[in-house]
């Protein structure tokens, strides 16, 4: 009998659950914490969710709602975690999906068994003994943003430090830095809103990056500046849309040196935007003091690579995540550099059975994508849908990497990022293509030299 595991009961792992269970799909959803909501969830009990006291979404919420329950009118524009995770609630609520999940339960060990299907092993909270399940398919939903990323190797000097140093995960409240001299290191959504908020008590905050980063307002024009994802601008080809975006900011924001950031050398679509309208102000107030690279400390001081010395109390390392599966051997799958050898961000070519939801960074919000996405690992569950030859599906994924250096930055944050709009065309056209594969009893013919399938999937 078929039964699919699906890891997490995140905004992935919900979606998955709301379309298998909606197709009636026999499954099993495995969730470490004894609530949903993943990095929603503010303290979440499964140890994985970094959120702060004061987190507000920097997407908005026409932008952040799942396709099939919008977000409610109440809400704000840019809703506080809290509303987040309520409106994850409703969404459970009203699929039903709280029957589906097996909380305080987590998954150690997923390893293919060699006649079909896949082993999953669970240890239950505060038990000893694990149990084994076997399943026909696994859906990995274990998602991207809990697993701290330090600089490695470490920055020299680092472990002579005498202050303070914490990941931006463990991070919650402005408190423990109040009349102490903070140094946020990294550039992007997190470092940013962070070194803002300390720098409302802090005696100094410098904020740490090694390359200029564009700087988004949340709200252009009058407007979320995610909207830009749905607006005509977004249908430009590249070469038209990275200049115009660029006048857009500096007419709406002003010239980074006026807030005494260098002017970034790349476009403002190769890499994922920092998003932050209070650490534009606390820049302008001369609250925070930008800083370029870490190249060394001392036991109370941080070294720069423009060779400027600061005295520092505290650290906190907004670097990022390593996106891992724990429960796996890295020979059934890995992503080594933050790349994930993936068709369509979801299916490895040649591991059958096995599937990942929401490994992919959009521009705008991840939400919109996931059920489109968990429609069609359900379809193909079902069979409706046959995938191309795993050859195919290796080619397209190379021509893939080929495309996104050519588009973003080449760090390990930017492995997974998308463009939003690219990869939802790619998807639907991938679906079709499915069914036609599925209910053809002709053998495909082979692609021609040069081709790939759904290859524009940024």
């Amino acid at each position: 009998m078929r039964r699919t595991c699906v890891i997490g009961a995140g905004p992935s792992g919900l979606a998955a659950s709301k379309v298998l269970a909606s197709r009636n799909v026999p499954f099993d959803c495995f969730e470490a914490g004894s609530g949903i909501g993943g990095l929603w969830r503010y303290g979440n009990d499964n140890g994985m969710s970094g959120v702060y006291a004061s987190l507000h979404a920097n997407i908005s919420k026409e932008s952040m709602s799942f396709s099939s329950l919008a977000m409610p009118e109440t809400y704000p524009v840019f809703p506080h975690h809290s509303m987040v995770l309520a409106y994850l609630e409703d969404y459970a609520a009203s699929f039903g999906l709280r029957r589906h999940i097996v909380f305080g339960t987590r998954v150690t060990s997923v390893r293919p068994l060699d006649d079909g299907g896949w082993e999953v092993v669970c240890r239950r909270r505060g038990g000893v003994a694990e149990e084994t399940r076997r399943y026909t398919e696994v859906v990995v939903a274990n998602g991207h943003h809990w697993d701290p990323r330090l600089p490695a190797p470490a920055l020299p000097g680092a472990e002579e430090f005498g202050g303070t140093a914490i990941h931006s995960h463990d991070y919650r409240t402005p408190d423990r830095y109040a009349g102490r001299r903070v140094l946020v290191i990294g550039m992007g959504n997190s470092a940013c809103e962070i070194a803002a908020e300390i720098s409302r008590t802090s005696a100094r905050t410098f904020l740490s990056a090694r390359d200029a980063a564009h700087l988004f307002p949340k709200m252009l024009l009058g407007r979320p500046a995610d909207h830009l994802v749905w607006s005509p601008l977004s249908d430009l080809p590249r070469f038209v849309k990275d200049p115009a975006l660029r006048l857009l900011l500096r007419l709406t924001r002003g010239a980074p040196a006026r807030y005494g950031l260098p002017e970034p050398v790349r476009g403002p679509l190769a890499g994922h935007p920092s998003t932050s309208d209070e650490l534009l102000a606390q820049l302008a107030r001369g609250a925070v003091t930008p800083k370029p690279g870490v190249s060394s400390f001392g036991r109370d001081t941080a070294v720069f690579r423009d060779g400027s010395r600061e005295s520092v109390d505290a650290v906190v390392y907004a670097t990022g995540y390593r996106i891992s599966f724990p429960f796996m051997e890295p020979s059934v799958f890995a992503a080594s550099d933050g790349r994930t050898e993936l068709y369509l961000r979801t299916v490895p070519p040649r591991v059958p059975g096995l599937y990942f939801m929401g490994l992919a960074q959009p521009s705008g919000a991840a939400f919109p994508l996931l059920e489109p996405q968990a429609e069609w690992i359900a379809e193909l569950i079902e069979g409706a849908v046959a995938l191309p030859s795993p050859t195919d599906m290796t080619r397209a994924i190379t021509h893939e990497w080929r495309r996104h250096r050519k588009t973003y930055v080449s760090t390990y944050r930017h492995g997974i990022e998308i463009d939003f709009r690219s990869y939802r065309r790619a998807l639907r056209r991938e679906r079709r293509a499915g069914r036609r594969r599925a209910g053809s009893a002709v053998p495909a013919l082979p692609a021609v030299a040069g081709s790939a399938p759904a290859a524009d999937a940024l």
